[in-house]
């Protein structure tokens, strides 16, 4: 008896040790969120409450308004939110399962795998950088791990059981800041063959037998682009994955020679026009109901031009060969979320899977190939590796193992083009096709991307590093009187060395400004249409502070700042280029302003704008259509708001600065109807307590 005990606590230690070298970067089990958001996407992993993210018939939707998983592309644009959902089931072949004995099982039962997450693990090459406003830190403080000998800026790290196979998958993600990478990320992926279907903190840990598997591994990331869109020509986010088109394309390697992967496949998704949607809008200025790319009602403008897609890096030829196999993958088929994932776990979607029925392996999309299969909600590309066989046997240690190398991340033509083309073609000065195909362009974005991060995986698997820009500086921005005060700086001296070489070779502060709203295209700045503009450079390093006068009273202002390097150790696609630490670091979340100090007189309050209109414009408060300023207020005074007749709507004390404002909103928080207000300013005092005229001033509302 004591020798079974024994033979099964050296058993688990022997599938522990095997694990051991991640076991000892004491990852998570109940820590944060990961983020990864180093370059120009934000993607968050909730990935410590049990969900897991490689386990059959479980997705991810991130769409829903209250969820704290999201992958924004852009992330400093309104709703680029990008609905996606990750699904990896293991696929059997027909051979099965082989026991021990050589006996073939073959498996033919529900699919359904509801595994959990083990651990998760953040490292980052530096923390996050600190932001505060007025003295308001925005950021918590970092609670996960900094590296500085990491091999990218970022790499977040999971594990999931999938006990119906006793699969434990293990996951690492490699994020960039380099300017050239910050739309794609590298998904490293290992299968291991423990046995295991309960996690090691769950009693009793059970194991399988030992047997042997004949599989394929099938990844779908279902993207869909985007949310701001979506709402901006439904009204709603109930269309979602509805007009979106998936496809492929093959295109040779520029950067990466000598190779035998010498072409990249890449799995791609992008808004489209589906002609046979209820719901969808015409555009009265042009009379087309073509709404690919999402154009904007009013201003035509195109919100979703994203084109997001995930290819397919590296793959071994076999458990004991692990030469990339360039007759990888197998097949890159269709299926769709509504027809062949929910409520149908049965092992007959399998095929769907492979690529093994009517569709075919590499079917195009229904567009470029007709008929080939319908619209359906939520498009699914799989891209489909294998077969291979795997091993499990306790008594001579085995425990097979698979890599798989992907590169995900997303495309778009520019902001400005998008602006220009949607604006042409909401005035029918080009046509819906030409549209349409700007548009697909972003695949170009998004192929150079991913030649860009295959370059940077084989500089990485070879022990190498990528080149990175400077991190982020800590930033802190203080309102003044008629002015904004911006500084920053870095922790430590060693911020200035390349986190490559270890060399000094910063060369540049750089200074951003964006007013209004805090997001571009937020509806809320819808007049004055404003984005980020660098407003100031210094290659002084000691110089860490700008005051900002250009600036009006009343109008929100939010900043970040960014580092250059010079571009000396800087080598690979744009050798010698000078790269930039990520402005999305440094952007300030919450704005500052101007402000006057408050008068000794009384008699000079005037309400701006006046009359106030929710589409005054540049009369108005970019980002703040409801905003009311009332300017050259005392040092102390009380303001009251009444209706013509009399009856006070709101009342407030007010100290300090000569500007005051007002949402339009009743001491209830409900929103005032149109009319005439007067503004009482009363119990005024200047800085010595002397007392000063009350004032009451007419205001118009129009809503």
């Amino acid at each position: 008896m004591m020798r079974k005990i024994l033979r099964g606590i050296l058993s688990i230690m022997a599938v522990l040790l095997a694990w051991s070298q991640i076991a000892s970067a004491q990852p998570d089990i109940a820590g944060p969120p990961m983020t990864l958001d180093v370059g120009a996407y934000k993607w968050t992993f909730n990935k410590t409450k049990g969900e897991g993210g490689l386990i059959n018939q479980y997705s991810w939707n991130f769409a829903t308004g209250g969820s704290n998983f999201d992958f924004f592309y852009p992330q400093d644009q309104y709703l680029s939110n990008i609905l996606y959902q990750i699904f990896s089931p293991i696929c059997l072949t027909d051979s099965g399962i082989v026991d021990t004995g050589g006996v073939r099982h073959t498996q033919f039962f529900d699919l359904t795998n509801p595994g959990v997450t083990d651990w998760t693990f953040e490292q980052r090459r530096y923390r996050p950088p600190i932001v505060s406003v007025d003295g308001v830190r925005l950021n918590p403080a970092y609670q996960r791990y900094v590296d500085r000998n990491l091999s990218a800026d970022e790499i977040v790290e999971f594990e999931d059981l999938m006990p119906v196979f006793g699969m434990r998958g293990h996951v690492k993600v490699y994020g960039f800041s380099n300017p050239l990478l910050s739309n794609i990320a590298i998904w490293e992926v290992t299968i291991k063959f423990t046995g295991e279907i309960k996690l090691p903190r769950e009693r009793p840990p059970k194991r399988l037998a030992d047997q042997t598997l004949e599989l394929y591994w099938p990844f779908s990331i279902s993207f869909g682009p985007s949310q701001g869109g979506n709402r901006e020509v439904y009204g709603s986010y109930g269309y979602e994955g509805e007009d979106d088109l998936d496809s492929w394309f093959r295109m040779p390697s520029t950067l990466v020679t000598g190779k035998p992967r010498s072409s990249l496949l890449t799995a791609y998704y992008w808004d489209a026009y589906n002609p046979g949607l209820a719901g969808s809008p015409s555009y009265p200025s042009n009379g087309s109901s073509d709404n690919a790319g999402d154009p904007d009602k009013v201003k035509g403008h195109l919100h979703s031009t994203q084109v997001a897609g995930y290819a397919l890096l590296y793959a071994p030829k076999s458990i004991t060969d692990a030469a990339d196999d360039t007759t990888q993958p197998y097949s890159i088929p269709h299926a769709s979320i509504d027809g062949d994932l929910w409520g149908n776990h049965n092992f007959s979607v399998r095929d769907s899977y492979l690529g093994n029925d009517a569709r075919g392996r590499f079917p195009l999309d229904a567009v470029s190939q007709p008929g080939v299969y319908p619209w359906k909600k939520g498009p699914m590309r799989f891209i489909t590796v294998g077969p291979y066989r795997m091993t499990k046997n306790e008594a001579a240690g085995r425990y097979d193992s698979l890599t798989f190398v992907y590169a995900i991340g997303a495309g778009s033509i520019s902001y400005d083009l998008a602006d220009t083309v949607g604006k042409s073609w909401f005035k029918k000065e080009i046509t819906d096709a030409q549209k349409d195909q700007i548009v697909l362009t972003g695949r170009d974005s998004l192929a150079n991307a991913i030649d860009r991060v295959y370059w940077a995986w084989n500089r990485i698997k070879q022990g190498g590093k990528v080149p990175s820009p400077p991190p982020p500086p800590d930033v802190d921005v203080r309102s003044g009187p008629n002015r904004v005060i911006v500084n920053w700086s870095y922790p430590d001296p060693t911020y200035f060395n390349d986190a490559v070489s270890g060399a000094d070779d910063w060369y540049a502060w750089r200074v951003y400004r964006k007013t209004g709203a805090y997001y571009i295209d937020d509806p809320l700045d819808q007049y004055s249409a404003s984005k980020w503009q660098l407003i100031f450079e210094t290659t002084d390093r000691n110089k860490t502070t700008y005051i900002d006068t250009n600036i009006t009273r009343g109008v929100n202002y939010y900043y970040a700042a960014t580092a250059l390097d010079n571009g000396q150790f800087n080598d690979g696609p744009d050798q010698g280029a000078r790269l930039e630490s990520s402005r999305y670091a440094t952007r300030t979340s919450v704005s500052a302003s101007s402000f006057k100090p408050g008068l000794d007189v009384s008699g000079k309050v005037r309400v701006v704008p006046n009359p106030a209109t929710r589409a005054a414009g540049v009369m108005g408060f970019p980002g703040t259509p409801d905003k009311l300023l009332f300017v050259n207020l005392p040092v102390k005074c009380t303001l009251s708001i009444f209706t013509e007749t009399g009856d006070l709507v709101k009342r407030w004390e007010h100290y300090g600065k000569a500007d005051d404002t007002w949402d339009q909103r009743t001491q209830g928080n409900q929103y005032v109807a149109s009319g005439i207000y007067i503004l009482a300013v009363t119990g005024a005092e200047n800085l010595n307590g002397d007392k000063l005229d009350d004032q009451f001033e007419k205001f118009i509302i129009v809503r």
